[in-house]
């Protein structure tokens, strides 16, 4: 099966910032947070709108300020779709415009996760998306684990 590079929720560097939040289970699939309305959005990027650094779980629709390039098991297709399906999920009417939003919001996160290597993990300022930790030879190991001898 084809594979993709995705963003997921991560908790890796949560608490870099003090403004950091992580409601999302690690793993998740993410997008982009929505802009809000409050006024704050991009004013102050570490006041109390969280919005305008927060990325948002497509199952969960909860936010994170932490994602991490990571390498699923899906196809474009699939992908659009879940992001099409996370729409209608959260209550919004199913038509044309739906499914082409669910289309671009999939693509320029693609774009996104395209960009680094996996095991990257990114903070969002706004609408730029920036790196905060780099892949290691570590990632992805379980921590838990005991060295075996």
């Amino acid at each position: 099966m084809p594979s993709l590079a995705v963003l997921v929720a991560t908790t890796r560097t949560q608490g870099k910032h003090g403004s950091d939040f992580a409601h999302v289970p690690d793993g998740e699939l993410v997008d982009l947070a929505p802009a809000c309305c409050c006024g704050e959005y991009e004013a102050d990027l570490d006041g109390p709108c969280g919005n305008a650094r927060a990325f948002q779980g497509l199952d969960s629709y909860r936010p994170t300020t932490t994602a991490e390039v990571a390498v699923r098991a899906l196809t474009v297709v699939q992908y659009r779709n879940l992001f099409h399906r996370s729409l209608i999920t959260a209550g919004y009417e199913d038509d044309q415009e739906l499914w082409r939003e669910a289309q671009e919001d999939a693509d320029e996160m693609l774009d996104y996760a395209a960009s680094w290597p996996p095991g990257t993990v990114l903070e969002r300022r706004g609408r730029v998306l920036v790196v905060r930790a780099r892949p290691t030879v570590l990632t992805g190991i379980r921590r838990d684990r005991q060295p075996t001898r």
